[in-house]
């Protein structure tokens, strides 16, 4: 049973028997074939990566500032995947290899202890500690653990937390509104896209309004204070707005979080600066940008049906 990564037990009526019958489903986790672009932090250490944002934001891919950011960001993702690919996919590999080579060093130290053989230790001693450091780093970036911080070798505690919420995350089993059971990934995914194109495009034949004159009863805004709400956006409120968002927050449709931008600051502000304003000047947003995930987050361990499902969007 240690192959399955998940194993459901339900418990069925017992009708006339003295024993209710139980079912045992054993299941493996389901992995999406198009595995959604996401921006990890260890990236932003490397040596290539602000070459490798500065090649990409040198070029004009419309006229539009902000789908030119849009182009731009989308452009980016197959350059930083071959960065990923190439030095940080076998970072465990790195680390075993590492410690491998320094336990040959050591056993020859304790023989016969060289210079050579001693600077050899330290060089290989810093390379195990780089690499720790970007596994532990990615692996707090998956888990998405607030409370603790880089630095103390909480590889497995990280890995573990990673592994549970991603159980956590499983919908293995729902109830479809016709009342039949699903199983299959493709079924539930189907059942799920079926059940929100329901509730989305109704329409109403009236809307209630605000009543203004109550609302005038109640605190209002002086004339100074909706002057304010009034004021263009300047290129300061833009940085201190990036510089508010935690470097952790979850990533936009794009899969880029905030400490992207943070990181590479200096050679893309010029751009963002100017899509942002073009967007409060003109009122028009760029479409991709506008797009939305909605999120199913469980409110129990196994949910059975759409009612014990919450929806973030």
């Amino acid at each position: 049973m240690v192959q399955w990564d998940q194993v459901v037990t339900t418990y069925e009526l017992p009708f006339i028997s003295d024993h209710a019958p139980m079912t045992i489903l054993l299941q493996s986790q389901q992995r999406p074939r198009n595995v959604p672009f996401k921006f990890f932090n260890v990236w932003a250490t490397h040596d290539k990566f602000l070459h490798i944002v500065k090649d990409v934001w040198s070029q004009r891919l419309s006229k539009h500032r902000m789908k030119d950011v849009w182009l731009k960001l989308q452009a980016l993702k197959p350059a930083l995947r071959k960065l990923n690919n190439t030095e940080f996919k076998f970072i465990r590999a790195k680390i075993d290899t590492a410690r491998t080579e320094l336990n040959r060093v050591q056993e020859h130290l304790f023989v016969h202890a060289t210079d050579n053989m001693i600077i050899q230790e330290k060089n290989i001693l810093l390379n195990l500690e780089k690499w720790s450091l970007l596994e532990e780093s990615a692996l707090k970036q998956k888990s998405r653990a607030r409370w603790i911080q880089l630095g103390d070798s909480n590889n497995k505690y990280f890995s573990a937390v990673s592994k549970e919420r991603n159980h956590r995350k499983q919908i293995m089993e729902i109830t479809s509104l016709t009342g039949q059971k699903l199983h299959d990934y493709e079924e539930i995914k189907q059942e799920f896209v079926n059940f929100y194109k329901s509730l989305m495009g109704s329409s109403a034949h009236s809307l209630p309004a605000v009543n203004k004159i109550i609302m005038k009863k109640g605190p209002t805004l002086t004339h100074q204070q909706r002057l304010r709400l009034c004021a263009a956006v300047n290129t300061e409120e833009i940085y201190n707005a990036l510089q508010a968002i935690g470097d952790e927050k979850a990533p936009g449709i794009d899969g880029y979080n905030a400490l992207f931008f943070k990181q590479s600051w200096n050679i893309i502000k010029d751009e963002i600066e100017a899509a942002v304003l073009e967007f409060f000047s003109t009122g028009q947003l760029h479409a991709p940008v506008n797009c939305t995930i909605v999120s199913l987050v469980p409110k129990i361990t196994k949910p059975s049906n759409h009612s014990l499902l919450f929806s973030f969007v």
